[in-house]
């Protein structure tokens, strides 16, 4: 859940440190971010992104890529300057609509609706600010010199680093899943894994083969038939069944030692389904875009939705960096516009990509690719963060245990209390030296009078 707004949006450590527990929160933490960026008084700033990133994908298009990337990385940039100054109560109420409706009667639906936008013109103003800075360091007379015409390319390469998130994103939010309504901690024999990965398999090979045909049967160009789709498609069931073996194969010795506890094992058995049901799912998309050339219409509503997933697993990964950051760079005032200066970053890459690979198919693609292999390196990972967290709490605990109950010894031979008096070997050893004669020692400057002058000490 949301913390105070001075402290951050309070998410979970990365998946190298996650618990059990951590994981069963992330569902409520991410539910909160959602209420947080799909609030009723910020919706223009919404609309505003779909229709500015529509404007300069197309300016892209006719050949103003330049242009294009400066808006984009500008509208990015002044999102980011208003998410910085979003602590200010001023700033918030230039940004956002007020709680109640406005009071004139007369005002028509249409022109409350066009009103609403006014909540725009700050970010619109910080971003002329940005292009304008934009200019001064690599436009034509830029401080930096003309780079005007690498900003598409350096655009277009972050597209990667955005894959890379939303893979993470999508792995986060599937081990929340995976760790939900577990079964209780309790032993259980080693072993067993045999007949979980034999179920695993058959229902992933099962939805493969009815997607595959339910996408053959709305290609306009193909004859849908299952025999029909396995002759068709041996490349990609050859490809399916070599990532199967590649992702069991890599995390063998982590599901054997998860069997030993019910909750655990149970754990293991989910995230291996979800995760390989995921990265079978981008091969899959690879193998549409490839083979079966989805419509256009298909492919615009694919893009939109990955952009808004992955500026909600960026933010909601930011806001655990920040939280563990004196920067506090992302908090649940901010958390709006900094997602919105994603939005367009990433809307900027996918743009300038169209262009440098002439088809968004290919974009689609390399994405997919991208994500599928971050998947492949974050799949053992969790599931060898989520063991190394129970060992190290089994660990702590049974040292805890170990402390707090006293020695046998002290138990059988308790010390006696102030109020006793002294037991006979006390008594026979303070006897010992009781005939000598003891003289106060010798003291230095005896009788002197010390001030509370500090004394300086030199080399």
């Amino acid at each position: 859940m949301f913390m105070e707004e001075s402290e951050g949006l309070a998410t979970p450590p990365p998946p190298a440190d996650r618990s059990l527990s951590d994981l069963q929160s992330d569902d409520a933490s991410l539910r909160s971010l959602l209420g947080v960026l799909l609030n009723i008084r910020t919706l223009p700033h919404l609309v505003l992104i779909m229709a500015l990133s529509a404007v300069l994908h197309l300016l892209a298009n006719v050949g103003s890529t330049t242009l294009s990337a400066m808006g984009f990385i500008s509208l990015a940039g002044g999102y980011f300057f208003t998410g910085l100054l979003s602590g200010s109560s001023r700033v918030q109420g230039w940004t956002q609509l007020p709680e109640t409706a406005d009071s004139e009667e007369s005002t028509s639906p249409v022109q409350r609706l066009f009103r609403s936008f006014r909540i725009c013109i700050f970010p619109l103003v910080m971003s002329g600010v940005a292009f304008s800075l934009l200019l001064l360091l690599v436009g034509e007379q830029g401080a930096l010199g003309d780079w005007s015409d690498a900003l598409p390319i350096a655009l277009s390469a972050c597209f990667v680093v955005w894959s890379v998130v939303q893979g993470r994103g999508f792995a986060r939010w599937l081990a929340s899943v995976a760790a939900g309504r577990l079964p209780a901690s309790q032993d259980r024999p080693a072993g067993g894994t045999l007949v979980s990965s034999v179920v695993v398999v058959s229902i992933l090979s099962l939805v493969v083969v009815l997607l595959l045909t339910a996408f053959e049967w709305m290609a306009p160009d193909l004859e849908p038939a299952v025999p029909a789709t396995a002759s068709r498609n041996v490349l990609f069931f050859g490809a399916f069944a070599g990532l199967l073996v590649l992702g069991w194969r890599r995390t063998s010795s982590l599901r054997m030692q998860a069997s030993t506890s019910k909750d655990l094992h149970a754990f293991s058995v989910r995230w291996m389904l979800l995760s390989q049901a995921l990265i079978t799912w981008h091969l899959l998309t690879m193998w549409r875009h490839w083979k079966l050339s989805p419509s256009a219409g298909l492919l615009l509503t694919e893009e939109l939705l990955l952009m808004v997933f992955t500026v909600l697993m960026a933010i909601w990964g930011l806001t655990s960096k920040s939280f563990r950051s004196p920067l506090r760079l992302v908090s649940k005032t901010n958390a709006l516009p900094m997602g919105l200066a994603f939005g367009y970053a990433y809307a900027g890459s996918v743009a300038m990509l169209t262009v440098v690979l002439d088809d968004i198919r290919n974009v689609m693609m390399a994405g997919h690719f991208v994500v599928l292999l971050t998947f492949l390196w974050v799949q053992p990972r969790v599931l060898g963060g989520v063991l190394q967290n129970h060992e190290d709490s089994a660990t702590i605990k049974a040292i805890v245990e170990q402390s707090v109950i006293a020695p046998e010894e002290t138990l059988a031979n308790p010390a006696p209390s102030p109020d006793e008096g002294p037991t006979s070997e006390e008594t026979e050893d303070a006897s010992i030296g009781k005939d000598v004669a003891w003289q106060k020692p010798e003291v230095l400057a005896d009788g002197v009078e010390w001030g509370d002058e500090p004394i300086e000490l030199l080399d």
